[in-house]
């Protein structure tokens, strides 16, 4: 066969191969994600089914410098042991009879692994091995060397100290088996950080109800309160985020970033025991995303949420100018001519809010509780025009804020001796009031 022949034939193959692959592949589906990227129907508000790709916002995970394997929570364990479960289940032994300290247990970070001595009570004394007793190293251990005709364990146990609060006693005291935390260990052969309580097993029995849901229950808290995101003895430990599904739908995953809206209006405790308000703000500034934390007709039902604080209006606005500033526009002030005004139909105020000196008043409570709240509609002379006295700055009707008996009070003399000029903001000088006793 010629060069020119071998060519042809080498094309020949190629064209062949090409139309098997092409009929061979068949339409191809679209590509969708799967949980946890979407939302399961078994989480919080009915989930809203797997996202196809497309839809999944290009918003990626922040490392927090190098890390290491292992999760959050456990971090990853060196046991060079040969030892099964299952087997010594089998002959009927019990959890204890390995375990021995577990009942007293009351940390996370107690070594529970049981001792060489232990092991010894069954499989003969090794620790210390005795001059006359052969060496059976490798019976348990396995990074195990032999050096001069004897045998020397080469490598140890290594189990760095979790981020948890768990205590063994209480669990054993309210009933708890050691099945209910670690499942069934018959089937197991050498235990991981895979046979420890998840937080899914945890939330069977911790569900506000039989026990307390609160997350500091189990993860450890810093001194503001807040949940200890990173491990501070090891900071190669990755960060604590939730990341698989769990009773509050508040998994981190990609397309948390579009879910976590919902999540926050829902409880929004739950966000604040990680995150400080300051988080919220930074993003929501109009920095890195628009300020579209409100729904769309938000401004006809604003006032609900802003007198039943549901929320913290503060944290974002000023409401001694973005309140106020709004109102006025609107026309929803106290100016001549408003509803809102003297005279006016509409009020901000129930009935026997404010009313002529000796009636019951309603706002005296609200303001000595916060009185910023009220400086965000009303200016000093408000105040003024009832506080103050006839003959002081500005002429008052003369009502008394202070109470009975307080000119007999040290609080008298010690507001005088502080600043008197503000005495002065409701009383002349010389006016007998003035002076305490």
């Amino acid at each position: 066969m010629t060069m020119r022949n071998g060519s042809t034939w080498a094309l020949v193959w190629t064209i062949l191969f090409s139309l098997v692959a092409a009929a061979s592949a068949g339409p191809k589906e679209k590509p969708t994600t799967t949980a946890p990227m979407g939302r399961t129907p078994t989480m919080v508000g009915g989930g809203n089914g797997p996202r196809e790709r497309a839809n999944v916002p290009t918003t990626v995970g922040v490392m927090h410098g190098p890390t290491r394997r292992g999760s959050a929570v456990y971090p990853l364990q060196t046991i060079p042991i040969s030892f099964n479960h299952g087997q010594h289940l089998k002959i009927g032994m019990d959890c204890v009879q390995c375990h021995t300290d577990i009942d007293g247990s009351r940390r996370a970070a107690d070594n529970n692994f049981p001792r060489g001595k232990v092991c010894d009570t069954c499989h003969g004394p090794q620790h210390p091995k005795p001059r006359t007793e052969p060496a059976k190293c490798s019976l348990c251990h396995t990074k195990v060397d032999t050096v001069g005709g004897k045998q020397r364990v080469t490598a140890g146990l290594r189990a760095p100290k979790p981020l948890l609060k768990f205590n063994h006693a209480l669990h054993d005291k309210a009933g708890s088996d050691c099945e209910d935390c670690h499942g069934d260990m018959s089937r197991v052969r050498l235990a991981t950080v895979l046979q420890l309580p998840d937080e899914q097993s945890c939330l069977e029995c911790h569900d506000g109800i039989g026990a307390t849901d609160a997350c500091s229950a189990c993860h450890p808290t810093q001194s503001s309160g807040k949940l200890q995101t990173r491990a501070i003895d090891d900071r190669s430990m990755p960060a604590l985020i939730p990341k698989a599904d769990n009773s509050w739908g508040a998994a981190h995953d990609l397309a948390f970033v579009e879910d976590h809206a919902h999540i926050s209006k829902a409880n929004p405790t739950l966000c604040q025991s990680c995150h400080e308000e300051s988080f919220c703000t930074d993003c929501h500034a109009g920095v890195i995303r628009p300020m579209r934390i409100h729904s769309g007709d938000f401004i006809n039902t604003h006032a609900l949420d802003a007198r039943a604080q549901t929320s913290n209006c503060q944290s974002c606005h000023r409401t001694q100018s973005f309140c106020l500033g709004c109102h006025e526009r609107m026309g929803f002030n106290d100016e001549p001519g408003s509803a809102f005004g003297v005279g006016g139909s509409l009020s901000f105020h129930p009935d026997g809010w404010a009313g002529p000196p000796g009636m019951p008043q309603g706002h005296a409570h609200a303001a000595q509780r916060n009185m910023a709240a009220c400086s965000s509609c009303h200016t000093e002379d408000s105040c003024l025009a009832c506080h103050a006295t006839a003959g002081g700055a500005v002429g008052g009707l003369g009502a008394n804020p202070h109470g009975t008996r307080f000119r007999n009070s040290a609080r008298c003399n010690a507001l005088a001796t502080r600043n008197r000029r503000v005495c002065l903001k409701c009383h002349a000088p010389g006016d007998p009031q003035l002076d305490c006793l």
